[in-house]
């Protein structure tokens, strides 16, 4: 039996990011009410939600002042910052995942399912902003990823 050093360099990226996705459901369902103790959203009749793609991040910076500092933090920078490991992971953890199509795709896909699932359990807001912030994120970590990559390539 293997020790755990001695396991493959290929299943550190799959621990981790199994790891990162524990972690992101953790922040998307649970660490929410830590940031807003208070349960804003009530019945599904009284939930809030935004459509309309910059409407969020247009009213935190212009009127950033009349936000406490984590408000407007979390609901920007913080899903732009959560979502990098996703874009770094994925053409690490997943040979098929190579192209920032496949990136983006995929990325929208888990994104959009998190805020539909926080809007139906009243555990969030459903924010078109947020899916945005999100992609931002995630082809950010993609890009990092991509130079990484290619040396890796070179030194094979």
């Amino acid at each position: 039996m293997r020790s755990f050093l001695e396991m493959d360099a290929k299943k550190y990226p799959k621990m981790l990011f199994g790891s990162y996705v524990i972690f992101l459901l953790w922040i998307s369902f649970i660490g929410i009410s830590i940031f807003y103790p208070i349960r804003l959203y009530g019945n599904y009749g009284d939930v809030a939600h935004n459509l309309i793609p910059f409407s969020s991040i247009t009213a935190y910076f212009i009127n950033f002042n009349q936000y406490n500092f984590n408000t407007w933090f979390y609901n920007t920078f913080g899903n732009i910052l959560v979502f990098i490991p996703l874009g770094i992971f994925l053409p690490l953890v997943f040979d098929a995942i190579k192209r920032i199509t496949q990136v983006i795709i995929f990325i929208f896909m888990c994104s959009l399912t998190i805020e539909i699932l926080q809007y139906v359990t009243l555990l969030g807001v459903f924010d078109v902003d947020d899916i945005i912030l999100n992609l931002i994120g995630g082809i950010s970590g993609f890009l990092i990823t991509i130079p990484i990559i290619k040396m890796k390539k070179k030194s094979l």
